[in-house]
């Protein structure tokens, strides 16, 4: 009984915030460090080359949220392309602080398909070892057809790699390459669902860091139906 009870419970909980989502336009939240964060406005920006803003505010925080296009589609953050961005700031009770998703260097977190997928690898390595780019220690799954390297999955993730390093692995003819696309500390997505009548829809998650190295994660966020600003 307890069980059914709960259950209920959160299904409630989850059917109250789609309806809160849709019953009160424009919507922009979030959980910010798994608290629930929700803007009290939302305004959206696209400049002569296409390209979209999302800045949302609270009483003392503001939320922005770039992409390099104002067309549906993902795009990913914290990458060498820094069109597609995402910035958090703060003032309170005097105190202000900055996070975004800039280039920083760390643990490298998304990697890119094979640039080159070399010659002479054994069969499927569980954690292969990898050298260049300006960290160490990141290791990769690798899935291998006739001595190539098709496929890889980040098992470590190392540290002090930077967004854009090429790294190779280790074995065959050391000639299978991929590239770092972002760290730990500075990623994200930004989705792009719709755009009707110039109301924007979507979806965001990043982990963005400050200058002494302090991450901020906004998971699970939801900007539904955001008008285009007419000021």
């Amino acid at each position: 009984m307890k069980k059914i009870v709960s259950f209920l419970a959160l299904v409630v909980v989850f059917t109250s915030c789609q309806q809160d989502i849709q019953t009160n336009t424009p919507s922009f939240q979030a959980k910010q460090n798994d608290v629930y964060w929700r803007a009290n406005d939302a305004r959206v920006s696209v400049d002569a080359s296409g390209a979209m803003t999302i800045t949302a505010f609270t009483q003392f925080e503001t939320i922005t949220l770039e992409t390099s296009s104002s067309l549906p589609g993902v795009y990913v953050l914290g990458t060498t392309n820094q069109n597609n961005y995402a910035s958090y700031s703060n003032d309170l009770e005097g105190f202000s602080d900055f996070y975004d998703t800039g280039l920083y260097t760390g643990p490298a977190y998304k990697v890119s398909g094979m640039i080159t997928r070399g010659s002479a690898y054994q069969a499927n390595a569980a954690g292969a070892q990898t050298t260049g780019g300006t960290g160490s220690g990141l290791r990769v799954a690798t899935q291998t057809t006739n001595g190539t390297v098709t496929a890889i999955t980040v098992v470590a993730r190392g540290v002090g790699y930077t967004p854009g390093d090429i790294v190779t692995i280790v074995g065959g003819n050391n000639n299978a390459t991929f590239r770092v696309l972002n760290i730990q500390q500075s990623n994200g997505e930004i989705e792009i669902e719709e755009v009707e009548g110039g109301l924007f829809t979507g979806k965001y998650k990043f982990n963005a860091v400050n200058d002494n190295g302090d991450v901020i994660t906004f998971s699970e966020g939801v900007f539904y139906k955001i008008p285009i600003s007419t000021f």
